[in-house]
């Protein structure tokens, strides 16, 4: 895993990198070594090394200790606390792998989804490489109809030791046994189909529920459907990254919708009602007010999103774009012109600036 490695040379970033840049080379790599997309046989490895980086720069704290120690264990490298005590006094601290059931890994993925999904929920079948249990022998490793002893090695420990004398005192090293590789357990005959390991990688199609609300950036859990555990122990769990994609025709802000109606400039003097779409299909009226303003908002009340996890939803709020036309017919232009004798030339004021940069904001502009 990315432990051994370095987390700012796996995201092709520099050590003061930004949240923003790390995000960005994630985004980047990610979708380079899906494994739905990548099928070589070290990408769902590279993905989880990724993510794992990803996870531990964007988080200050876990980043600081990864800066100051070299890992987000908060010891000294590689040499901890553990050790300290044994070379002074003797003892043993060292963390053990359980020789008994080890609960499996868990799993991340990301997929990108529609915003009308997002509105209205769906079940969406997933892709998710894992490893499972060996249907062949049953997570025990061994071939059917072999013998499982004691290990001769650990002698059922499943761990073996090493001491060494130094100036400081005795120094013991306690490390996973090698031969059974901490189970204790041995076997006559390993899986033809494992080779021992207990577990075999399969891709797995997993049904999904997207629940109407969800948001870009949330993430759902489904538990169990990680990987499986080692020795009998339970699954992990898979935690799905949503993505949202762009819409040609709505923009969300949080669970309202962002619709832009442009109006000509005698619809705004006069006002007018009109259609505009909605994101589940279908067309609402809209009343554009006489005197209507460039910028201007109408709310149409329950037509934006559904609250996650409640009931209701947000509104659609439909922005006015008043369209001044590039080429005038000569009626068009006889008759702007006899309005531009009968107008006073419009003031400019600090509320018109306001709203200019309101709607600015409001479409996506504002450069935020």
């Amino acid at each position: 895993m990315a432990t051994t490695s370095d987390y700012y040379d796996l995201l092709g970033v520099p050590r003061n990198a930004s949240d923003e840049q790390i995000r960005s080379a994630y985004r980047r790599l990610a979708r380079q070594y899906h494994p739905d997309v990548n099928k070589a046989d070290d990408a769902s490895e590279r993905f989880k090394q990724i993510t794992e980086a990803y996870e531990i720069l964007t988080d200050p704290q876990r980043r600081q200790r990864y800066d100051m120690f070299g890992s987000t264990s908060g010891g000294f490298g590689d040499f901890g606390i553990g050790d300290l005590f044994e070379t002074f006094f003797g003892g043993d601290l060292r963390r053990r792998e359980p020789r008994g059931p080890m609960r499996g890994a868990d799993l991340r993925m990301e997929i990108e989804i529609d915003l009308l999904d997002a509105v209205q929920g769906r079940e969406r079948v997933i892709n998710v490489p894992r490893l499972e249990t060996c249907e062949r022998c049953r997570g025990s490793g061994a071939e059917p109809g072999s013998s499982i002893s004691t290990c001769a090695t650990c002698n059922g420990r499943g761990e073996v030791r090493q001491v060494q004398q130094s100036v400081f005192g005795r120094f013991v090293n306690v490390s996973t046994c090698p031969r059974c590789g901490g189970s204790g357990k041995t076997v006559d005959k390993l899986c033809a189909q494992c080779r021992g390991e207990g577990r075999e990688r399969k891709d797995r199609e997993i049904s999904l529920t997207i629940p109407p609300g969800i948001d870009d950036g949330q993430q759902l859990r489904v538990a169990g459907e990680g990987e499986a555990g080692m020795r009998g122990g339970p699954s992990g769990d898979l935690y799905v990254l949503i993505r949202l994609k762009e819409h040609a025709s709505f923009r969300r802000e949080q669970d309202d919708l962002v619709h832009l109606l442009r109006v000509s400039p005698a619809q705004a003097a006069l006002g007018d009602e009109v259609t505009v779409p909605t994101i589940e299909g279908g067309d609402a009226k809209v009343r554009v007010p006489p005197g209507a303003q460039h910028g201007q908002m109408v709310r149409l009340r329950g037509k934006g999103v559904p609250h996650l996890g409640s009931s209701g939803r947000g509104d659609q709020l439909v922005y006015l774009d008043i369209v001044v036309p590039r080429a005038l017919t000569k009626e068009q232009r006889r008759l702007y012109t006899q309005l531009k004798d009968l107008e006073a030339p419009p003031s400019q004021t600090d509320e018109d600036d306001d709203l200019f940069g309101r709607i600015k904001d409001a479409m996506g502009g504002g450069g935020g």
